[in-house]
């Protein structure tokens, strides 16, 4: 009957069900030669020595190892406490069961089974592991044991010296105490198993039953399951419910949550205790600090209460520290935070606002009472009579006052029609749980109106918090050590954004969760998505589910928003502090980029369960499209990586690529981006760049030579002439001293005397304003030094005698009519040499 209850655990922790014959004898082992085909072979006579050594080894190894692990301890001291505390809880779930408790009630018992039904679960994969790695060791024990008891056989009948015979004795004798101590071991292992396994069962017995208590409760919602109002009757004293017995359960409850998280307990107060030391640390310098974006923003006012801005912020750590049990995260919460939490709001209200703030914050420990008031339904009903009108005429207030848009603007954020909706609706919902009560149906008044007043009391938690942790995030960028990064300093306003926006979608979904858990929504919810996002798709041998696919996506958008984040953190913060050549950090952060969407689209097929092995077939489809007209695009795609690897051409190059002039701006994978002189931007294939010709006139070391062509007339001296050069090169601050400037004289000309000025300078990115600069300097200079730049001069020779007669007199006449046209100051410098 044990070994069938064993089995029957195995089968349900989803571990194989040993043996019955293993759990109670030892393998046969093989006693002669009359054995089957993979009978074990006697070891030969000359390696018994070298053998038996080895299986010392073996054997003293396995002796240090079959000690228990810690986890198997931990497992043994645990369980009994354990199981205690399943057992008072299984009765305490079987009566709320009993009691039809409303759904909240039941929802808030399915936390403490799944987080229980997790450890088990780890326990039970850890026992396994154990029992599997015990069976393995018998197995060897085994074998090895047949094949000593085999060459003992053999040994008998050769003639061997005793000493050998004994050395095989004595190994056969440490393998009967090591197949023993195994044995025990395995046993032990195996009621662990059992033990394990029947804690499980329970588990998954009391989740089933919750499961259908809640099925029975929200198909009551719509049922009327008391008497109206009206027709409560006050009892009479000696039959009144004792409101004791609840505070007898609340502190039981307490008690029990003491003695099962005494380390997350410890762990929450010494966070507490430093958040207070640190918040008050900051505080003088947070007074100091500008408010960014209005005072609502401000780190001075967050931290105004160092200790309640603490309270707050530690009590929000709960969703963090019990994340496995975020009812009881969510509780710890609602009541750590209150005193806190009205001392943070108020400052964020106007004063006309502050009493309404308060009112609302009441409901809260009046919500608590009525709980209590549970045993007396007249008081509580009454109780929740007046809540309901009060928050009636709360939110009523709100909407015909115009106050409401103080409070949606004191919660920050976008959205705020959306807010303005909310609070309507939660104004019929109120009026809705105020009639369901008075008629009787008590259980959809209680998850209306409870999950109304507690929604918008996690609201106002929130944002007290989220306000907090803005200010903290605000006080984080304007000191040391964050202003030191680069990234801070030129994107301080931007990441300050960027965070808010971040806290303030955390709070959104904290809140949609928490208030579709206080309407009973959260587990149906859960359920509904888990199975939409299981649903397969199938067609043919193709198999697809909407989990896998947004998996994949969001896989794909996370590696894309870590290769810019990375990206970002390389530009600011690492490469200018490196010295690096040109072009390499653009080239080193593209790699990362392609290296990390890479893996990151790897990991996205492995999430859309696309096999890898098969990967060869979408490389043969590639290989297939390469041929038949995805030629251009890889041929670009691995001149980009050339480009990138041996940076013949990099981003801020000046470049000329055929008629194109410009500046890179842009390597891509599939083309370049340069922005031309003109101010176009013009897209330039890769593999243009890698097998045409490109004029780079941006060198390795910055620097360009600047050639300036002068002539001046045959009367200048040109040894005046080069030294007047040189001196307008000299004195240019943005030509290099070295190479030097230099003046050569070319040679003599048509009309005057050719030299050029050949200087250096480092400023690429104005080198056409430094040559016109420095043509400038050179006529200034010539002019100051008494050097003229003739004009070019052709002389004429017409001899009279090769003309005709007729022609000859035309050209008399046109020369007579030329001088009478032109006046005599400009005729006498006709036809003189220069």
């Amino acid at each position: 009957m044990k070994v069938a209850l064993l089995a029957f655990a195995l089968l349900r922790s989803g571990a194989p069900a040993p043996r019955p014959a293993d759990a109670q004898t030892q393998p046969p082992v093989s006693q002669g030669p009359k054995a089957s085909a993979d009978a074990p072979q006697a070891i030969p006579v000359a390696e018994v020595a070298r053998r038996a050594d080895e299986a010392g080894t073996f054997l003293r190894a396995l002796d240090e190892q079959l000690a228990a692990s810690p986890e198997i301890q931990r497992i043994e001291r645990e369980l009994p406490s354990l199981s205690e505390r399943l057992t008072d809880r299984f009765q305490h779930t079987q009566q709320t069961i009993e009691s039809r408790s409303a759904l909240g009630t039941l929802d808030a018992l399915v936390d403490f089974w799944r987080s229980s039904r997790g450890g088990l679960a780890t326990w039970m994969a850890t026992v396994t592991e154990r029992a599997d790695w015990l069976e393995q060791r018998r197995a060897e024990l085994a074998k090895l044991g047949a094949t000593w008891s085999r060459t003992r056989a053999e040994v008998r009948t050769a003639k061997t010296p005793p000493e050998l015979s004994e050395r095989i004795t004595d190994v056969l004798a440490a393998l009967t105490r090591a197949q023993a101590r195994v044995e025990a071991e395995r046993a032990a292992t195996l009621v662990l198993q059992d033990r394990v396994a029947r804690e499980l069962d329970r588990v998954d017995r009391a989740l089933a039953q919750i499961g259908q208590a809640r099925r029975l409760a929200a198909g009551g919602l719509l049922v009327r399951d008391s008497p109206p109002i009206w027709q409560l009757r006050i009892p009479p004293p000696g039959s009144r419910a004792p409101v004791g017995a609840a505070l007898e359960a609340l502190n039981a409850s307490v008690r029990g949550f003491v003695a099962d998280h005494s380390d997350r307990i410890a762990l929450q107060l010494a966070l507490l205790a430093t958040l207070v030391a640190l918040l008050w640390l900051i505080r003088r310098r947070a007074r100091h600090l500008p408010a960014p974006e209005g005072p609502g923003h401000s780190p001075a006012i967050a931290l105004d209460q160092p200790v309640a801005a603490a309270l707050v912020l530690g009590m929000l750590a709960a969703f963090w520290i019990y994340a496995d049990e975020p009812r009881t995260a969510r509780l710890i919460v609602e009541i750590g935070v209150f005193p806190p939490m009205v001392l943070i709001l108020r400052q964020l209200v106007t004063p006309p606002v502050r009493p309404a703030l308060y009112v609302m914050a009441a409901f809260f420990p009046v919500d608590v009472i009525r709980d209590l008031l549970g045993p007396r339904p007249l008081l509580e009903r009454g109780l929740f009579v007046l809540e309901m009108l009060a928050a009636a005429a709360l939110l009523g207030w709100f909407a015909r006052s115009g106050r409401l848009d103080d409070l949606i603007t004191a919660s920050g954020g976008s959205a705020p029609r959306v807010r303005k909706d909310l609070f309507k609706l939660a104004l019929a919902g109120v009026l809705v749980a105020l009639a369901a009560d008075i008629v009787g149906n008590v259980s959809l008044a209680r998850l209306v109106g409870s999950g109304i007043l507690s929604s918008r009391y996690l609201a106002m938690v929130l944002v007290a918090g989220r306000r907090l942790a803005e200010g903290l995030v605000t006080f984080a960028l304007r000191v040391r050590p964050l202003t030191r990064l680069r990234m801070v300093e030129h994107h301080g306003a931007w990441l300050e954004r960027r965070a808010q926006r971040l806290l303030h979608t955390v709070s959104v979904v904290v809140w949609v969760v928490g208030t579709l858990d206080y309407f009973g929504a959260l587990v149906p919810a859960v359920d509904l998505a888990r199975r939409a996002l299981d649903a397969n798709l199938t067609i043919g041998a193709l198999s697809l589910s909407l989990g896998d696919v947004l998996a994949f996506v969001l896989t794909v958008y996370l590696a894309s928003v870590v290769s810019s984040l990375i990206q970002f953190v390389l530009a600011e913060d690492v490469f200018p502090r490196m010295n690096l050549r040109p072009g390499l950090p653009y080239a080193l952060s593209n790699l990362t980029k392609y290296t990390i969407v890479s893996i990151g689209f790897i990991l996205a097929l492995l999430a859309l369960g696309v096999n890898l092995n098969r990967v060869t077939v979408l490389g043969g489809a590639l290989g297939v499209g390469v041929g038949f007209g995805l030629q251009n695009i890889v041929n670009n795609f691995v001149s980009g990586l050339i480009l990138l690897f041996e940076r013949p051409v990099r981003v801020g190059d000046a470049v000329q690529i055929g008629d194109v002039q410009g500046e890179v701006r842009r390597i891509g994978i599939r083309a370049t981006t340069v922005r031309a002189w003109e101010g176009a931007e013009v897209i330039v294939p890769n593999s243009q760049l890698v097998a045409e010709r490109v004029t780079n006139w941006t060198p390795t070391d910055y620097r360009r030579r600047l050639d300036i062509p002068v002539n001046v007339a045959y009367s200048s001296a040109p040894d005046k002439v080069l030294r007047v050069l040189i001196e307008v090169a000299q004195n240019h601050r943005d030509v290099v001293p070295s190479p030097a400037p230099v003046a050569l004289f070319l040679g003599f000309g048509d009309s005057a005397l050719q030299f050029q000025l050949r200087a250096w300078t480092n400023r690429l990115d104005r080198h056409p304003l430094v040559k016109s600069e420095l043509g400038v300097a050179v006529y200034a200079a010539l002019q100051e030094a008494g050097l003229s730049i003739p004009f070019p001069q052709h002389e004429v020779r017409i001899h009279p005698t090769a003309l005709p007669g007729v022609q000859l007199v035309a050209f008399y006449l046109i020369l007579a009519t030329m001088f009478y046209l032109i006046p005599p100051e400009t005729a006498g410098t006709i036809g003189r040499s220069p």
